[in-house]
């Protein structure tokens, strides 16, 4: 009993003495590189901004307004539209009375054999004026016209297209800059967390209890993130380069992205989102005007060679002196008729057939694309809104995770990778958060393009 006592006694004063020694002796500092955190890249503003773009964040709608103002597609669009106006001009005015005039003054010198002195010139005025007007010609200038007005319309239909494919190009680029402008948020916590990780693994290690090790991997998680910060960052400005392109302005403008959501959409029942889609797409629109305008065409080309009959008047007046003199008025009907055309009518119609059956399959394939759109952007939406139920939950667990990692690792019961894990965890959940809510701005805006919704964005006041 004496001797187990003994041994006892002996044990306890060597542990107390291998402490003693542990705190005298300094801990092994591990050869570690310090990572510097770089400023961020930016580009120098343009040397002039439009009076439209305000300085302060911009939503969706207003990025979206601008993008109408300043988009050269958009101009590109409506120059079309007034040339189709042009052409619809023209082919009316056939149609319609045309009135010509003309003016001569004439001096001609005649021989000097046999004149009478001082009678060496023949001078004259003289003035026409003809007015002709079609009156019968097989509808062939009304079919002329009426397809020239029927493509002016699908111009038109045309321009909104492109105005409504802008504002949804504009919005994706939006809320894509967001989205990369919220993930360097994500990326600057997680280097602020590597740090703090990095200050706790030291401070373990320089009161003897943690591994040098650890500080190392500490080290490297902080490196880790700074560099994924970098990417965050440049990814962010390249977004930021893409929306100012979209939107017509220079590439250099420094826009920020509101704290703003795309609005909501009422899409419970798929089949009336596409029945309202085939009823207000532009493009619906568009190729119902064109085969509309392929039958007149047809029309036209079937009378290509028919008889024309016109009224003309016309008047004449003639004299040596500005008071004129000799008047003539003239009047009368003519037709034209070509009856053989070496096959250069049949040869219009079978063209004219051929596009009107390119318009019907061109109006087919418009309502194909229009279910399609409406199709997929009601799946991605409602991915998109189960997304972001899934990502909330992941970031509330990972983060109660860190929590408890860190815990364990400050009173010495877990591992410092537990900790890197839990923290690596934390930063895919909220950038899975981020990434779910963009998709669903990014759904709603394409769900409200694919049924056609106005193209010019409300701005609430």
């Amino acid at each position: 009993m004496h001797r187990f006592v003994l041994v006892i006694a002996v044990l306890v004063m060597l542990g107390w003495s291998v402490a003693a020694l542990a705190q005298q002796t300094p801990p092994v500092q591990p050869k570690i590189q310090e990572t510097p955190l770089p400023p961020a890249v930016t580009l120098p503003p343009p040397p002039t901004v439009p009076a439209d773009v305000p300085n302060r964040p911009l939503t969706a709608d207003e990025a979206a307004l601008i993008a109408l103002h300043h988009q050269p597609n958009v101009a590109i669009a409506q120059a079309g539209v007034y040339a189709a106006q042009g052409r619809h001009e023209q082919a009316k005015a056939g149609l319609l009375p045309t009135l010509g005039g003309a003016a001569s003054y004439t001096n001609v010198a005649l021989s000097p054999v046999g004149v009478v002195p001082g009678s060496g010139t023949t001078t004259g005025f003289q003035f026409t004026a003809n007015l002709r007007q079609l009156v019968f010609d097989f509808n062939h200038t009304r079919d002329v016209v009426n397809q020239a007005h029927a493509l002016e319309l699908s111009f038109g239909a045309n321009l909104t297209r492109v105005q409504s494919d802008t504002v949804l190009q504009v919005k994706q680029a939006f809320y894509a800059y967001a989205q990369n402008a919220r993930l360097v948020v994500v990326n600057e916590a997680n280097v602020r967390n590597a740090q703090n990780h990095l200050a706790l693994a030291q401070a373990r290690l320089n009161a003897g209890l943690g591994l040098p090790a650890d500080v190392v991997r500490a080290q490297t998680a902080v490196a880790d993130a700074i560099f994924n910060l970098t990417l965050a960052r440049n990814a962010s400005s390249v977004a930021r380069v893409n929306l100012a392109e979209l939107m017509g302005i220079d590439p250099r403008t420094p826009v920020e992205p509101a704290d703003a959501n795309e609005a909501v959409i009422a899409a419970d029942d798929p089949n009336a989102l596409n029945a309202e889609g085939l009823k207000r797409r532009p493009e619906i629109l568009q190729a119902c005007l064109n085969l509309t305008a392929a039958k007149y065409a047809v029309g036209a080309a079937k009378t290509t060679d028919a008889p024309s009959l016109s009224a003309n008047a016309g008047m004449l007046q003639r004299g040596r002196n500005l008071s004129l003199g000799n008047n003539t008025l003239t009047y009368g009907v003519v037709i034209e008729w070509t009856p053989f055309d070496a096959g250069f009518t049949a040869g219009r119609v079978e063209e004219a057939r051929a596009n009107l059956m390119a318009a019907q399959a061109q109006l087919d394939s418009a309502r194909l694309g229009v279910t399609s759109d409406v199709s997929q952007a009601y799946l991605n939406l409602k991915t998109a809104e189960q997304r972001t139920i899934t990502a909330e939950a992941e970031v509330a667990n990972a983060t109660e995770a860190v929590r408890l990692t860190e815990g364990r690792y400050k009173s010495g019961l877990g591992t410092f990778l537990d900790v890197l894990d839990a923290q690596t965890a934390l930063v895919t959940a909220n950038s899975n958060r981020v990434n779910a809510q963009s998709a669903v701005n990014q759904a709603r805006a394409a769900l409200a393009h694919a049924i056609g919704e106005p193209c010019a964005p409300k701005i609430a006041k």
